[in-house]
């Protein structure tokens, strides 16, 4: 079986660092394990190639650049790269129609009709995998230039999709509100458990307890309130400390620097790591924490946590906002502990709890690797999107 993957998101490099990055390239090695013949076609190839997926075929068609005047036509340097965008998307379903495939799966980005036009001329089945409601996402935190066109593109590849793979339920209800009759799938994310494999159940250190967390390091994922509960639990310890390990890079990093500084806790800042290298990390904490920030009133938490399935994969014992799409995901006291969103006193009383109790610590630990390889494998996720897909156009 011949699959076209497409990602012409210029903001998702295909062998990158970012969770988005991740994902890509997991999906390719579950269709690789599934004997597919894979071909990745993007606007972006990225720089960090694994050393596993060094054979894998990539057609890059980047945007043309859009340096001086916008062109006649185009309201302002958004719209024209807007454009620029569709453009190279184009420009990159024509290549898998003129190379072929017996499948075309294409991760959502704004701009693209790439699905709509191969699975048109080619009359293949077609996958479309949407991770999150990007047209909010780009007005809320971007620039959005051309909300129509972004509308005609979703508009036009979930319907000629057969399958509409959604990461979470408010992504599924998001897609049904926009494109009534959409072939919608609920498919939450997973973790490769042969990558991500579990550390010692009880670390070897030195009189203190590292809390983990892995990310970009943005305000919706809420790295503050980890800081500020290890600095509580601290002060509240009357045994060994915590201190934190930040595996990622991102726009709040300085200041997230000078918290640790301002609250006296010892943080290191690995920076961007390439993913191979983050199981090591993990393997270096005692404890891994999603202190995610309370949804904003009328907003559902829409994500599929990629760190979460990574430290259950490690085998660590978990803290998670109870948000989301995360209760479905670590079950309290058997797999993790939940705590209140945006409350880093109960952050703190979880750290607490795992830094007196090893018994905890490894009784967490070992189920929460019992689930990501029982429950939560790439290749669990691809068998769910494949047999949709099986049942609404055959596929081998």
């Amino acid at each position: 079986m011949r699959v076209a993957y497409i990602c012409a998101d210029p903001g998702v490099p295909v062998f990158g660092t970012k969770g988005s990055s991740v994902h890509v390239q997991e999906i390719v090695r579950a269709w690789h394990r599934a004997g597919a013949d894979v071909t990745v076609y993007c606007t972006r190839a990225g720089t960090d190639r694994p050393a596993d997926l060094a054979g894998l075929r990539v057609a890059e068609i980047r945007p043309q650049s859009l340096s001086g005047a916008a062109p006649a036509g185009a309201a302002s340097a958004g719209a024209a790269r807007e454009q620029a965008i569709r453009a190279a998307a184009v420009a990159l379903a024509e290549a898998v129609v003129r190379g072929g495939c017996d499948v075309v799966y294409e991760r959502y980005s704004l701009f693209s009709p790439a699905l709509a036009m191969v699975s048109g001329a080619l009359r293949v089945p077609a996958v479309l995998e949407v991770n999150a409601p990007l047209i909010e996402e780009q007005q809320r935190y971007r620039d959005l230039s051309d909300i129509g066109l972004a509308e005609r593109m979703l508009a036009t590849n979930a319907a000629a999709a057969s399958v509409v793979a959604c990461v979470s339920e408010p992504v599924v209800q998001w897609v049904q509100d926009r494109v009534p009759g959409a072939r919608t799938l609920l498919a939450p994310n997973g973790v490769n458990t042969g990558r991500v494999t579990p550390r010692r159940p009880v670390r070897l250190h030195s009189g203190s307890f590292t809390a983990g967390f892995v990310g970009t390091l943005k305000p919706w994922h809420g790295v503050g309130y980890l800081l500020q509960a290890v600095a509580q639990a601290n002060i509240r310890s009357a045994g060994p400390t915590w201190r934190a390990k930040i595996i990622g890079d991102g726009p709040c990093r300085q200041d997230l620097e000078q918290t640790a500084a301002l609250l006296g806790v010892e943080a290191e800042f690995t920076g961007a790591v390439a993913p191979d290298s983050v199981p090591g990390l993990l393997h270096e904490c005692d404890a891994a924490a999603a202190p995610y920030p309370a949804p904003a009133p009328g907003r559902d938490d829409y994500f599929s946590p990629l760190k979460v399935y990574e430290y259950l994969a490690a085998g660590l014992p978990v803290v998670a906002s109870g948000v989301g799409q995360i209760p479905s995901i670590l079950h309290h006291e058997r797999t993790g502990l939940l705590v209140k969103p945006a409350d880093p006193g109960a952050i703190a009383a979880a750290l607490l709890r795992l830094g007196s109790d090893p018994a905890l610590r490894v009784r967490l630990g070992t189920r929460a690797r019992a689930a990501a390889v029982g429950l939560y494998s790439w290749d669990s996720v691809l068998a769910t999107i494949r047999l949709a897909l099986a049942s609404d156009k055959k596929v081998a």
